[in-house]
């Protein structure tokens, strides 16, 4: 059994009336007392790392009446977020058919609760209208966050709630923090399996990284769950002060700018031989890896450059026949001196006669 984290959220929406979802929205504290909740500020140190927002609920009996405990964030709309993600958890726990169908389902029944009370938070901040103005034409991108995020009173991981509701292939919309290197916020799509739970580590390597304040980057990008466990996805991210939002998503289906010399839109599955297509440059058919490190795109062997038009190096040394070689004479295996000369000889190589003159550039022999 599989049970669907938007129809459920949706059904919670139905347990409120109209005029209490617009007063929760705009006031959400004098309407959760309303609705005979109690609420009060929390600290830091008791929020649990398991869940996706600054809040605790407690039920009774573990209190005199339900209450919902928060962190407040003067100033951000975060704390929104966090109050009606906790309303959620509220309603699940009156709605004992929702309960049997979440312990009866596939996936970790507070995985699951997780993901519907984040669903039900951001349809209770993002109206439908607002959502289909911004995103309504294409599949969600990064940029779109921020101009969502304009559009209506939601915080950022309202937004991105939303917007993972219509990747429609498996992904994640993400807000990754730059200062720590770690996930700020992950929502998942409904295709999507496994969460990315909140403060896991993100390498300093990462390309999602190369995004800096107001530009973007796209390529290819590993998810890097605690387990160790790493995939790899295509990757859209845009730079937005000390945050990064970032689109990761099993499929390429943005277009083809900004991605380098790969031309072809039928590369759309992440994997080592994805990258192909043809060289925006020159025109030649083009497959590979990742190679260069500040785009991240593969290098055309015909005209040796890049997605950022990076040339090859001048002299380059034959894999086969050690000599060194100029552009015309360009091998598919051939490889640049400056590696060759780290790899044999170190970062301070001792020059020797006949090394790397252009009769012979093998190893020195004893």
């Amino acid at each position: 059994m599989k049970l669907g984290v938007v129809p459920s959220a949706l059904r919670l929406l139905e347990r409120l009336q109209s005029d209490q979802r617009r007063r929760l929205a705009v006031h959400p504290v004098a309407a959760l007392h309303e609705l005979g909740v109690t609420v009060f500020e929390l600290g830091e140190r008791q929020v649990s790392d398991r869940c996706s927002c600054d809040g605790a609920y407690f039920p009774v009996p573990r209190a005199p009446r339900p209450a919902i405990g928060f962190v407040r964030t003067p100033g951000s709309r975060r704390e929104n977020f966090t109050l009606m993600h906790e309303l959620g958890h509220h309603l699940i726990r009156s709605d004992e058919d929702l309960l049997s169908m979440i312990a009866d389902d596939d996936l970790d029944p507070h995985v699951l609760e997780e993901r519907i009370c984040d669903a039900f938070a951001g349809r209770m901040l993002v109206a439908d209208d607002v959502l289909s103005a911004i995103a309504g034409g294409h599949r969600p991108q990064a940029a779109d966050l921020r101009l969502l995020f304009d559009g209506c009173s939601g915080s950022l991981e309202a937004c991105a709630v939303r917007l993972a509701e219509r990747l429609r292939c498996e992904g994640y919309v993400v807000l990754l923090d730059r200062r720590s290197h770690s996930v700020r916020f992950a929502s998942p799509s409904p295709e999507c399996s496994y969460s990315w739970g909140r403060g896991t580590p993100v390498p300093v390597g990462h390309p999602a990284w190369r995004a800096q304040e107001g530009q973007s980057y796209r390529g290819q990008g590993e998810l890097v769950w605690r387990s160790g466990y790493k995939r790899n996805l295509w990757l859209d991210a845009v730079g937005d002060g000390t945050t990064v939002v970032a689109i990761f998503s099993s499929e390429r289906y943005w277009p083809v700018v900004g991605l380098g010399i790969l031309s072809d839109p039928s590369a759309t599955i992440a994997g080592p031989m994805a990258l192909t297509g043809s060289c925006l440059h020159c025109g030649a058919r083009v497959f590979g890896t990742r190679s260069c490190d500040k785009c991240g795109d593969v290098r055309c062997r015909a005209c040796g450059k890049c997605g950022c038009g990076a040339p090859r190096p001048a002299r380059v040394v034959c894999v086969k026949c050690h000599l060194l070689k100029g552009k015309a004479e360009f091998h598919p295996g051939s490889i640049p001196v400056e590696r060759v000369r780290q790899h044999e000889y170190g970062p301070h190589p001792r020059q020797a006669p006949g090394k790397l003159d252009g009769r012979n550039a093998g190893p020195a022999r004893s």
